[in-house]
């Protein structure tokens, strides 16, 4: 509230409350409002390994949430690129920015802070400035100080939601590993059976395991959600 002076324990405390990441997120862009007097924000979570973020969280302006972005986009990708908190003079001028024209926050300077884990970046906060004078060095300080304390809930989190955390390596047999990298090969159950030295109705089973554990319904599904996840090799198969 104005005039009220900010306790960042308190807000430590409170992002920790409720580690579900939507919620970790919308209470520390919440604290980053207050601390700055902002109303307006966004987190975007980065996945360097696929050279792209995750805008996850927003409040008071639209910043085309649930989509994903290369890492060299936005008020995210110049704090990601440059790894410490950087301020935007004019957040309309930014190439490849994210928020609409006609979006008020647009027409200011906006705050990057990185967020660091185990020396990465795993997230971005940015905060829209509520006036034209743009952020102090004072406050852009207080806001990394605030952001960086986000970053175990972050990852203790995100580790439990499906719309970020890494798929887990299914359990497959050594025989199921074997049909998979054939099925690859575009083979039917017979031509595995014949090449594995099994019946059809073994492979089926195989199959039918394979499909189970691996989420899907179609065996070319289950092989490209095998390859885009590492699971089995990009080489061909043996012959």
């Amino acid at each position: 509230m104005p005039g009220q002076v900010f306790q960042l324990d308190a807000a430590v405390a409170d992002v920790y409350g409720d580690l579900r990441l939507t919620h970790v997120l919308r209470r520390l862009l919440r604290h980053s409002g207050r601390l700055t007097g902002s109303v307006s924000g966004s987190v975007s979570i980065v996945d360097a390994s696929r050279g792209q973020y995750l805008k996850a969280a927003e409040v008071g302006a639209l910043c085309r949430l649930g989509q994903r972005f290369p890492l060299d986009e936005g008020a995210t990708g110049k704090a990601y690129d440059r790894r410490r908190p950087i301020v935007i003079p004019d957040y309309g001028a930014l190439r490849a920015g994210h928020l609409a024209g006609t979006d008020p926050a647009s027409r200011g300077a906006a705050a990057a802070v990185p967020i660091w884990w185990r020396g990465d970046v795993i997230a971005v906060n940015v905060v829209f400035a509520p006036t034209a004078d743009g952020f102090s060095a004072g406050a852009v300080d207080e806001l990394e100080a605030l952001t960086q304390t986000a970053a175990a809930a972050i990852v203790v989190s995100g580790r439990k939601d499906p719309l970020i955390a890494p798929p887990v390596t299914p359990s497959f047999t050594p025989r199921e590993a074997e049909v998979l990298v054939l099925l690859r090969g575009g083979l039917t159950d017979r031509e595995i059976a014949a090449r594995l030295v099994l019946s059809a109705k073994t492979v089926e089973k195989h199959v039918a395991s394979i499909l189970r554990k691996t989420g899907t319904t179609r065996r070319t599904a289950a092989v490209v959600k095998a390859l885009s996840n590492g699971w089995i090799g990009e080489s061909p198969p043996y012959r």
